[in-house]
Parts: structure tokens; C-alpha cells; sequence
């Protein structure tokens, strides 16, 4: 069977996440960060790489550029990290953690 490659728009897209909500409270708690949400009581545990990932959901920098940093920081394929990127990010906009207002 031949393997499948993405096709070539989604090599040249990108994705501004929206900026993280600005009532999230963040706690170091023995080497990761945990995240309390105000509005719904909920708790989310993050990891160093994750916590990276929501430190630059800024609403300008985009995930092309995270996944950049990520992929050279621990020494990942590009196409790794990037996945992970958005992945992320979809989950935190899941969990109403970005602030899609529109406002910046």
C-alpha cells in the first residue's frame, strides 16, 4: 500500500489560537502548573510542554511558530510537534480555556 502524505495546503496554513482567557489562575504545584477556572470550578494539570503551548496562546502567535520552538527544544520532527500544537489547542478551546470573545 502507498502511503498517504497531507496534502500540500495544510503545510502553508496557519492557526492563531485566541488568547488565553485572562481569570485562569495558574499554580506550580511540584513541577507542572495546574490551572484553576473560575467560572466552572475545573482544574487541568499541565506538563512543560503543554504549558508552553498555553503560555503562547497569545491570539498572535500562531501554531506553526509554537511547534517551531517545540520541535527545536526537545528535538522533534516538525510535523510532530505541530500536531500536538494543535491538538492542544483544540483541547483547550474544548474546555472554553481561550477566550474567543474575539477581543484582544
Amino acid at each position: 500500500m502507498k502511503a498517504l502524505r497531507a496534502p500540500d495546503w495544510t503545510t502553508e496554513a496557519t492557526i492563531v489560537p485566541p488568547p488565553r482567557r485572562t481569570d485562569i489562575v495558574e499554580e506550580e504545584l511540584d513541577g507542572e502548573v495546574v490551572l484553576f477556572d473560575l467560572r466552572s470550578g475545573s482544574t487541568y494539570q499541565l506538563n512543560e510542554t503543554a504549558l508552553a503551548v498555553w503560555r503562547n496562546c497569545d491570539g498572535h502567535v500562531s501554531t506553526r511558530e509554537i511547534a517551531e520552538q517545540l520541535a527545536q527544544a526537545y528535538e522533534v520532527e516538525f510535523e510532530t510537534a505541530l500536531d500536538h500544537v494543535e491538538q492542544l489547542v483544540a483541547l483547550l478551546g474544548q474546555s472554553a480555556l481561550l477566550d474567543v470573545s474575539g477581543d484582544l
